[in-house]
């Protein structure tokens, strides 16, 4: 309740200064919608909305926080109808944006340049334009097992790793014949997901479009990457998380200790501290790669303002104001200081969440100035699918990563012919 208190009391004070509201103004009613996460999230949301219904009586909120968002959202969308402000997944904006389902932020952001660049920009448009305002973030590092690096002699991790260093060093692990509950522990938990393996290709220097706007999915920076990492699987010195004990996904694999390391994001801090308390493990960022960078992954959503609340001038300041409030640096703050798992997506709040994380989390907020959201153009549906089966093919020995690739690129310049 600490934390709730001092949401309401931060909020009197920080929207009766910025937000300038004027109380003289006739009640405008907005809704607001999101989908449901943990207890304590959905708690901090009706907080915030709380705190900013009493600064602000006469903005009313008429809020949901549902589970199903996902498919109201969409009814919403279908029936011309939405809600004046609601959360946005990096992976639905292109699309959002392309509908004209969101309202152009323009220069209403309060301090944009604190919030991470890798996160804005997951939020604009190839000119540059901002629709929407980052509310927090994940990014990916390498999850290890101090007793499993100690048992096979292996010097833990340090930025300074490169690809070599871990692949070395999953091969130690393997061969140090470690058994957990009668299974043989090896070097990695890889799971056969583009959203993993793409963090090694981003830090290669693979990209879908060169600066002359051609397709170079399949140059041989790329290739060296989906290699790279389907080699810990073919290789037998990883596996997917199933074939690790029968897991579920890489937390699981890596929490009973059927792998020395994995690739996850900073969700699993919280999983791995209440389901395996007893596991010894720490997180550093993801290795270095042959081309001298480090790359990691962004997971990210947005608090946005519908393209209907332009209609109304009344409805468009007062829901920009909610979205100012929702993500403003003493709201961002405030998120880090509540720990529940996502990022605050602001730079001056890393402190506060890195407090309540420790020193786990601080391989997460380095990642967050060279991390890349994975989101593919609209229309590359193909292309996407291609990709994902072409990584389970690879993985799995029945491609090689270069024909893979070269057949995801190949669906690219076919779509971006026709486009």
């Amino acid at each position: 309740m600490r934390n709730v208190r001092f949401v309401l009391v931060l909020a009197v004070l920080l929207v009766a200064v910025s937000i300038g509201v004027a109380s003289a103004q006739d009640p405008v009613t907005l809704r607001v919608w999101s989908g449901a996460s943990s207890p304590v999230e959905n708690e901090f949301k009706e907080a915030q909305f709380a705190a900013f219904q009493e600064a602000n009586p006469n903005i009313v909120l008429d809020v949901l926080i549902s589970p199903d968002y996902g498919t109201q959202i969409q009814a919403a969308f279908a029936a011309g109808d939405y809600p004046e402000v609601f959360t946005v997944g990096q992976f639905d904006f292109p699309s959002y944006v392309d509908s004209g389902l969101l309202m152009p932020a323009g220069d209403r952001i309060v301090d944009a340049d604190d919030i991470y660049p890798s996160l804005q920009s997951a939020f604009s448009d190839a000119d540059g334009n901002a629709y929407c305002v980052p509310k927090d973030f994940s990014t990916l590092a390498l999850y290890y097992n101090i007793d499993h690096f100690e048992a096979a002699g292996v010097e833990a991790p340090t930025a300074d790793w490169t690809w070599d260093d871990m692949t070395a060093a999953a091969q130690a692990i393997t061969d140090a014949g470690i058994v957990v509950n009668d299974i043989p522990v090896l070097g990695l938990s890889a799971a056969a997901d583009r959203n993993r393996w793409m963090a090694f290709f981003w830090a290669n220097g693979g990209r879908l479009f060169n600066d002359a706007d051609e397709i170079v999915f399949d140059s041989e920076e790329a290739v060296a990457s989906l290699d790279f990492y389907a080699n810990f699987v073919t290789s037998g010195i990883g596996a997917v998380p199933a074939d690790l004990g029968g897991a579920g996904w890489n937390g699981e694999a890596f929490g009973r200790g059927y792998a020395g390391m994995t690739v996850e994001g900073n969700w699993a801090i919280g999983y791995l501290n209440n389901d395996f308390p007893d596991l010894n493990w720490g997180v550093a960022e993801l290795p270095t790669a042959p081309s001298g960078n480090k790359g990691t992954l962004t997971f990210t959503e947005c608090w946005a303002v519908s393209s209907l609340s332009a209609e109304d001038p009344a409805v468009a300041d007062a829901a920009w104001a909610l979205v100012n409030f929702l993500t403003g640096p003493e709201q961002a703050a405030a998120t880090g200081d509540q720990g529940f798992g996502p990022m605050p997506a602001r730079a001056s709040a890393a402190d506060s969440w890195l407090t309540a994380q420790g020193d786990a989390g601080m391989p997460f907020v380095a990642g967050a100035d060279y991390a890349w959201a994975p989101v593919f153009p609209i229309g590359y549906g193909d292309f996407t699918t291609a990709v994902d089966e072409g990584t389970v093919d690879v993985m799995t020995g029945a491609a090689t990563a270069a024909d893979a690739m070269a057949e995801a690129g190949e669906i690219a310049r076919e779509i971006q012919a026709e486009g």
